[in-house]
């Protein structure tokens, strides 16, 4: 007859396994969010504790238990067992699914499932590996003291698809390797004008205004919304790049020093526009002079042939003005008196449908109109502008395809909700934005002015002076401020005292969709609300495994 006690060590790897299953495709979802970076989500996981309960609680009761009728010298540590397995079985499976569920579900791409089964296959040789040694030594103190090594097992889970990661990561380099080389031999036999854009904001917007413009008069590719990795950059090359793109406008992002160099390499400029040297990312960079420096890779990757459009209103992009010459190089902006300027926009008057702009070029004067909204936005279209013009399109005609373009969705754009309007700039935040979104909020004439916010993110060290600093300006506009999630509401409620709120006016809420139930159900006539960002899962939820 077979040990029992052997069976009940088989029955706890099984349960294990089971409950490893399903458990990690939920850490998974954040690992995807964080980039497959093993810092940050290791630092997200200590942050949030996102830590496992279930599965512990389960493996603490069943270990004691087990070591209870040991002690009584009961024969009861396989139903024990055989139960619990089957308890953390049904915990795994009936959590929520996270292709599924939150605010960005797991996408299961080829990398996501490689992680996977890799991840898997570790820890399931871990399990047996650790199960055998308690295996050649079977008696019900073994079996309780197994239950309770479970509980290593299920806090390291999020560890054991960092590790299954790192095995990949050579293979994976070599994968990525020969699909930017594809992309490459595409590019080069197309040979489009490759216009790069670098900044620390209005990337994605100046991108899609820029494409939009000079697909006008050219074909012209860009890779759809916020696609500025490299890896996302070569997929839309390889399946996407054809003969007749004459333009390609692609946005650069950065995360760090070098990250714009590597897709300068992939995709070599010929023009480039720097919207913004500003605090995004710090906590990435470490300091602002890395920041600038990061963005200066652009820049340099411009031939001294190639243009070069800079935004003076910001320091640092004015400051790369003055250190890149190219044979054009040109600086836009709104504000006159930081400087010269080649390119500049006055007499902006916002109205619920769109602005109504002059701009300034070359000695005379355009009058225009954008259905968009915000200085920030009028300052992405001015750089679209300027980089057209240097190009050598008839003003005119730019203005027209500007005055078609609709506005990007969840940059501040404006949407009538019966006698109410809804201010929808959700996509991202960052304190130049956040500041130009109050303005708007302010000048749209309505009941209540609401304010709907998580606060900035991805500051650094000044990422609660900054939020601080921003809600004493949001005091003194809004009649209602709804603080969503943990990670700013602290320094935003602290702001927003010392800004003389009233605490009948300070509303607080564990996630936006809370929020906006709350002022659904709390609606009044001509209110006027604005939604500034809207933070992922890995900032907002609250996490429990």
């Amino acid at each position: 007859m077979f040990d029992l006690d052997k069976l009940s060590i088989i029955a706890i790897a099984i349960g294990s396994i089971l409950f490893f299953l399903r458990r990690s495709l939920r850490y998974m979802r954040y690992f995807q969010q964080e980039e497959y970076y093993p810092d940050r989500f290791t630092r997200w996981w200590l942050e949030k504790r996102a830590f496992d309960s279930r599965g512990t609680v389960v493996a603490i009761t069943a270990g004691l238990a087990t070591l209870g009728v040991a002690e009584l010298n009961l024969p009861l540590a396989l139903p024990i067992s055989i139960v619990a397995a089957a308890i953390l079985a049904i915990i795994a499976f009936r959590e929520e699914d996270p292709c599924k569920v939150g605010k960005l579900t797991l996408k299961m791409t080829q990398r996501v499932t490689r992680i996977y089964r890799v991840a898997l296959v570790i820890y399931t040789i871990a399990i047996l590996l650790v199960a055998a040694a308690f295996f050649h030594n079977a008696t019900p103190v073994a079996v309780g003291w197994f239950w309770l090594v479970q509980i290593i097992f299920f806090q390291t889970t999020f560890a054991w698809l960092i590790a299954a990661n790192g095995i990949l990561w050579p293979g994976e380099k070599r994968i990525q390797d020969g699909f930017m080389q594809e992309a490459k031999t595409i590019l080069g036999k197309v040979d489009p004008y490759v216009i790069g854009i670098s900044g620390s904001y209005g990337k994605t917007s100046t991108k899609s205004i820029l494409a939009k413009i000079l697909e006008c008069v050219e074909p012209t590719f860009w890779p759809p919304g916020s696609i500025n990795t490299p890896m996302g950059i070569t997929r839309e090359i390889r399946e996407r790049l054809v003969p007749e793109h004459h333009y390609a406008v692609i946005e650069m992002a950065a995360y760090k020093r070098g990250s714009v160099t590597r897709l300068c390499n992939l995709t070599p400029p010929k023009a480039g526009i720097i919207t913004a040297v500003g605090l995004m990312h710090l906590d990435r960079f470490g300091s602002l002079e890395n920041i600038y420096l990061s963005k200066t890779e652009l820049p340099q990757a411009v031939p001294q042939d190639g243009i070069l459009v800079c935004n003076g209103d910001n320091e640092g992009a004015r400051r790369v003005w003055g250190e890149f010459k190219k044979r054009v190089t040109l600086v836009y902006g709104l504000e006159l008196d930081k400087g010269h300027l080649d390119c500049w926009m006055t007499d902006i008057q916002p109205s619920e449908s769109g602005t109504h702009f002059t701009i300034h070029w070359e000695g005379k004067e355009y009058k225009g109109f954008t259905k968009m909204l915000g200085k920030p936005m009028l300052s992405n279209i001015l750089a679209a502008f300027t980089m057209a013009c240097a190009l050598g399109y008839d003003p005119e005609y730019i203005l027209a395809a500007i005055y078609n373009l609709e506005p990007e969705k969840h940059r501040l754009n404006l949407v009538k909700q019966g006698d109410g309007v809804l201010l929808d700039d959700s996509y991202n935040s960052n304190p130049t934005g956040f500041k130009a979104a109050l303005e708007v909020l302010e000048a749209i004439p309505g009941g209540r002015k609401i304010l709907v916010t998580p606060g900035m993110i991805e500051l650094g060290e000044l990422q609660d002076q900054e939020n601080s600093k921003i809600a004493k300006e949001a005091a003194q506009v809004c009649d209602l401020v709804a603080v969503v999630g943990d990670t700013n509401r602290k320094s935003l409620v602290e702001g927003l005292r010392q800004g003389g709120i009233k605490e009948e006016q300070l509303l607080q809420f564990e996630n936006r969709d809370s929020a906006l139930s709350y002022l659904k159900e709390n609606r009044k006539e001509g209110d006027v609300v604005l939604i500034e960002n809207d933070l992922p899962d890995l900032y907002e939820a609250a996490v429990r495994f």
